[in-house]
């Protein structure tokens, strides 16, 4: 029996290489840019996701490609007037980036005007061309990932959501039992139980709102969710109101560990791990108290959640668990809280951050003798407004994984692909490297890694994807070395000026990114 994670590695593998072949078959030029599309759609984490995610990529492709024709018709007859334009469109840009539902669109939109703005050698005629190969290929590419996903072991966006507001209910009800055994004396409680614990109410707290998204899209396929979409909604905001209580229990018990929060008592053993002898019987008691309080609201959830599962029957009927539960928040309120969680104070500082790293850019540009003419202010721009966001670990192992997949890329390139003279030996060459990156990369860690990877198996290899195939070895490694030149001067200027702080952003939005960076 095949795992969910081989299936998944089959699927896109098969969507890619289907998007790729026909794309050839048809005659355009720029296979990889329907492969790529597969690639962002198949990252996100459910199907709704990612139909959400080619709209927003379909749509920011036109906006992308209208704003690129302005540009050109405009102002491709004076450089600086040009280049002033752009870099104001890429602040903005950068600002709208954030918002959670919609900053893909703004991402991509941004990219498209960049790739349109410079492959088209700003000339009218040129970019209108690109303009619409771009289009093609991005639609090709949700047209092929939505039939392999909708037919090849079909994943329904409501069986996902289901899983993970158990698996969240069921953390949260876990979590409850172990802080109880430490406020009875029962566990201990350290240094390192209070971060683990954190840990985990952050990862649920993003659980949650990566799949609230769920809620708010197209439930097709999904009847019972759509007609209950109001009482779930309910229940998640319960989790996440119990999440928020929780977090402000262990703020306040944090202090414990130390007995710095309070005075010292003589009952107090100063070495001790259990609450009952950090603290005196009154905060106990508080503590207890507002355990039991969030422990009967988690009871209700997973009652409710538990009722609407077996009322598939009963999709309009009232439902007694869901109505014992109340809430403080509204859900358009809380929505659009998590939909705009950087105040507006970064998010400027980080599009002056952009401005000025692409500024260096295109001085480097115009005043060095760089290679390959527009592809490294090109790229620059590409990966300035989607690694602003980003902690350093992430730039980090991106760095990396350029180097392990984009050497293993070039030495196929060099010494495996100019033996492929059909179009199925070229189709089986990335199956079967996809489908490998796929599989080995399907835990969370490495991510990066497969998104990495997948981006570098086509746009290292273009050329070989050309109607007239050419193996050309100096065009790929230029690519590569002005890749690498990029991110350098990106992440000197970035990371140099920005500070370190808490990233508590999912593995999603990381990943969302990633990929707009390079696609």
């Amino acid at each position: 029996m095949l795992s969910r994670a081989m299936k998944e590695a089959i699927k896109v593998s098969l969507a890619f290489t289907s998007a790729i072949v026909l794309a050839i078959f048809f005659g355009w030029d720029k296979p990889y840019w329907a492969a790529i599309t597969v690639v962002t759609l198949a990252s996100n984490e459910s199907f709704s996701h990612s139909i959400k995610a080619a709209h927003n990529r379909i749509l920011g492709t036109f906006v992308g490609a209208s704003m690129a024709i302005g540009l050109v018709a405009f102002f491709a007859q004076d450089r600086f007037l040009f280049i002033g334009s752009f870099i104001l469109l890429a602040g903005i840009f950068t600002a709208m980036s954030y918002d959670r539902k919609n900053g893909y669109f703004f991402r991509i939109a941004f990219v498209v005007c960049a790739l349109i703005s410079f492959m088209g050698s700003f000339d009218d005629a040129i970019s209108v061309k690109i303009i619409f190969l771009r289009l093609q290929e991005t639609i090709l590419g949700v047209v092929v990932f939505s039939l392999v996903y909708q037919f090849l072991w079909p994943m329904n966006s409501e069986v996902e959501f289901y899983e993970q507001h158990k698996s969240t209910s069921k953390g949260l009800h876990d979590l409850v039992l172990e802080l109880t055994e430490c406020v009875s004396g029962k566990r201990a409680y350290t240094q390192e139980t209070l971060a683990d614990y954190q840990a985990r109410l952050l990862a649920m707290s993003n659980n949650i709102k990566s799949h609230s998204l769920i809620l708010d899209l197209p439930a097709a396929g999904s009847y019972q969710l759509s007609q209950q979409r109001k009482h779930w909604r309910k229940l998640t905001l319960a989790s996440y109101e119990a999440i928020v209580k929780l977090q402000a229990w262990l703020d306040k018990a944090a202090p414990l560990v130390n007995n710095t929060a309070l005075p010292s008592d003589s009952e107090h053993q100063q070495g001790s791990t259990l609450l009952s002898e950090l603290a005196n019987e009154a905060v106990i008691i508080e503590l207890n108290e507002q355990l039991i309080e969030i422990s009967d609201t988690v009871s209700l959830i997973q009652e409710a959640r538990r009722e609407l599962h077996k009322s598939a029957g009963q999709l309009n009927h009232s439902f007694d668990a869901v109505e014992k539960i109340k809430v403080t928040s509204h859900w358009q309120h809380v929505i659009k809280q998590w939909n705009n969680p950087t105040p507006l104070s970064i998010r400027l500082k980080d599009s002056a951050i952009v401005m000025v790293s692409l500024m260096a850019s295109f001085a480097l540009w115009i005043y060095l003798p760089l290679p390959n003419g527009y592809m490294f202010p090109m790229l620059a721009a590409v990966f300035a407004i989607n690694l602003v966001a980003m902690p350093k670990f992430i730039v980090n192992q991106a760095l990396v994984g350029m180097c392990v997949s984009g050497t293993l890329v070039l030495l196929q390139y060099t010494f495996i692909m100019p033996a492929l003279t059909e179009i199925w030996q070229l189709a089986a060459f990335y199956f079967i490297n996809l489908l490998i990156i796929w599989r080995v990369c399907s835990t969370p860690e490495l991510a990066v890694q497969k998104v990495i990877g997948a981006n570098l198996l086509v746009v290292l290899t273009m050329s070989a994807l050309y109607l007239t195939p050419s193996f050309d070895i100096t065009a790929s490694l230029n690519m590569f070395v002005q890749v690498f030149l990029a991110l350098g001067v990106i992440r000197f200027l970035l990371l140099g000026a920005k500070r370190d702080k808490q990233f508590d952003e999912s593995s999603d939005l990381i990943i969302a990114r990633l990929i707009s960076s390079l696609g």
